[in-house]
């Protein structure tokens, strides 16, 4: 796979790290996660919607907005692109684009595909729309498990500078609810300070970093 272009983390001696939620599923989980997050303190994260959750949740997207965390683009419609044609590619991401502008107010450049699924084709389909991707390397697994401590132990001993955190929004894991405040607890207590992805890509030059083992997305 062509991964130069993929962003995975970011090479940097910095104690930052950008924690990132994929949005895709209900408004349960979402609503209690933004309170969490007010509650903790946490003003910097990067929330990665698909177009149809943004329609449908219209009002949560504009608390992520308001709230001033960064909104990236998840797809449009949660379907993995390696098994579809170019053509289907590019609408699927415009549609994400007008659905997340019109409920937000944002206009994307940057995605993260559906459950990470990409190959070369995808990728430089991608690029060619002046996208830009950016993937994972620090997985939670918090779809897979209902383990809190599992979870966590996914994440806090692999934290390094520059990485880049996954975890999710959705109705069916409430279980990241209850891992979230021992993980941000976790990076506190490491010295790590949070970031945005665009602000871990302004500052230093991105480079590709391992593939993730996690296929929610």
């Amino acid at each position: 796979m062509d991964v130069n272009r993929v962003i995975y983390n970011v090479p940097t001696r910095k104690r930052i790290l950008a924690l990132t939620f994929n949005m895709a599923f209900g408004n349960r989980v979402p609503v209690q996660l933004l309170s969490l997050l007010k509650k903790k303190g946490v003003t910097k994260a990067t929330f990665f919607l698909t177009g149809e959750w943004a329609q449908r949740n219209p009002g949560i997207a504009k608390r992520i907005r308001k709230m001033g965390y960064e909104i990236a683009s998840h797809g449009h419609r949660h379907e993995d692109y390696t098994t579809h044609s170019n053509v289907w590619i590019e609408r699927d991401v415009k549609a994400a684009q007008r659905a997340i502008l019109k409920a937000t107010g944002i206009k994307t450049n940057m995605i993260r595909t559906p459950s990470g699924d990409l190959d070369s084709r995808v990728i430089r389909k991608l690029l060619r729309m002046k996208q830009t991707i950016v993937h994972w390397d620090t997985d939670s697994l918090d779809w897979k498990y209902k383990n809190v401590n599992k979870i966590v132990r996914r994440v806090i001993p692999h934290l390094h500078p520059g990485a880049i955190l996954l975890l999710h929004g959705c109705d069916p894991w409430p279980q990241t609810l209850k891992a979230l405040p021992i993980i941000l607890d976790g990076i506190k207590k490491k010295g790590y300070t949070l970031v945005t992805v665009n602000e871990l890509l302004s500052r230093i030059r991105p480079k590709a970093g391992r593939k993730s083992s996690g296929n929610a997305g």
